[in-house]
């Protein structure tokens, strides 16, 4: 058995190596591990294209498998397991968001080349409180339907708490999916040879949502209602594991008074009954003034009364007031958001512009692409 590892930030040289999906999803791993909320990692199983090249089923281990396939696929349907995957994940991701945790989605599309080693790396490196992973069934009998949670095996876990609190979040989840869903039970089973568990250092479960062999199930799993049912379900199970197990919660207001600027309209939400509910109204980018602060979340005033924002890129305290002109001696990206892991809207040529504002070291500039935001040199 591993002993000894602990969870760990990885170090921003790793992203060197990885693919562009995955330093993109690091980089938002990282910041979701910095909010201070707990954070749940959701792996949609599969993608598009499957990858057959190999590697090790865990660290140390001469034994290899294909780093990731494309699934199984719908038997009545055509659906196949990697769609099915990431529409109920989204579900789920939109329900725990509204609970109060931080949520990191392994991939977002399908258009991803991802491996189950570097899926577990991802939890690894957002300091996960669990590693979701989602999959649906397959079998050689028509006739086999049910849900069931895998965990991994305490031979192949890395401390003897991750085996205790995965076993647990396994029997939590499986018991609340399967209340919310009416579906069979085939129970929880602890498993040594997949290397998503294999390489993971933090608490993880698998979800196998029903089975897509089965023409009855597969129907049932492509609906929109079953889909919110079985996000209902597992939201619940998660909830109930991190609150009553692992004893941390997902909302834990500090008190926060800064300024708060809204670059983009942004909802607001009322805290109801433990979740946060859209009023059906947002405000245009603007500065407000926050209140209160959990994770991603800010209590702001609006003509509502008091009100809750999320801004997972958040610009707070004051925006300087800016006339002066830049030289840019080099091609230079601008950003809509002031963010160095914010994604470039287009490049400067070497030139000299005009900056109207300033924050944290960046500028605001007008570009033809509309408003932007550029590092200062």
């Amino acid at each position: 058995m591993r002993t000894g590892r602990i969870k760990r930030m990885l170090a921003f040289s790793l992203l060197l190596s990885l693919s562009l999906p995955v330093q993109a999803v690091l980089a938002s791993a990282a910041g979701a591990a910095a909010s201070g909320a707990p954070v749940i990692c959701i792996d949609p199983g599969h993608q598009l294209r499957g990858n057959n090249q190999l590697e090790s089923v865990g660290p140390g281990s001469s034994e290899k498998k294909p780093k990731v396939s494309s699934g199984t696929r719908g038997v009545a349907t055509g659906k196949p397991e990697y769609v099915l995957t990431l529409e109920v994940s989204k579900r789920i991701r939109d329900k725990l968001e509204a609970l109060g945790y931080q949520v990191v989605m392994t991939r977002d599309t399908h258009e991803v080349d991802i491996s189950n080693k570097e899926r577990a790396e991802l939890a690894n490196g957002a300091g996960a409180d669990l590693f979701l992973r989602i999959h649906a069934d397959g079998s050689t009998s028509p006739k086999a339907k049910g849900a069931s949670v895998l965990y991994p095996a305490l031979s192949v876990a890395v401390s003897n708490e991750q085996y205790s609190l995965s076993k647990t979040a396994a029997e939590i989840v499986l018991t609340d999916l399967v209340a919310a869903t009416q579906a069979n039970s085939r129970g929880t089973v602890a498993r040594d040879d997949l290397s998503g568990f294999n390489w993971s250092e933090v608490p993880n479960i698998l979800i196998e949502m029903g089975f897509m062999s089965n023409a009855e199930e597969d129907r049932l799993l492509a609906t929109e209602a079953y889909q919110e049912k079985m996000a209902e379900g597992i939201a619940a199970g998660v909830h109930r594991y991190m609150t009553d197990a692992a004893g941390k919660s997902p909302w834990d207001p500090q008190p926060f008074e800064q300024p708060l600027t809204l670059l983009g309209d942004t909802d607001l939400y009322d805290r109801v009954s433990g979740r946060l509910t859209p009023v059906g109204a947002y405000l245009g980018p603007q500065t407000v003034s926050a209140r209160e602060r959990a994770g991603d979340w800010y209590r702001i005033d609006t003509w509502l009364g008091s009100n809750w924002v999320r801004v997972p890129k958040a610009v707070t305290g004051q925006i300087g007031s800016e006339t002066q002109l830049v030289e840019f001696t080099s091609v230079t990206s601008f950003r809509r958001l002031p963010f160095a892991d914010e994604p470039a809207m287009g490049e400067l040529s070497p030139q000299t512009v005009q900056a109207f504002e300033s924050w944290n070291g960046w500028l605001h500039i007008r570009t033809w692409l509309g408003d932007a935001w550029v590092q200062a040199p």
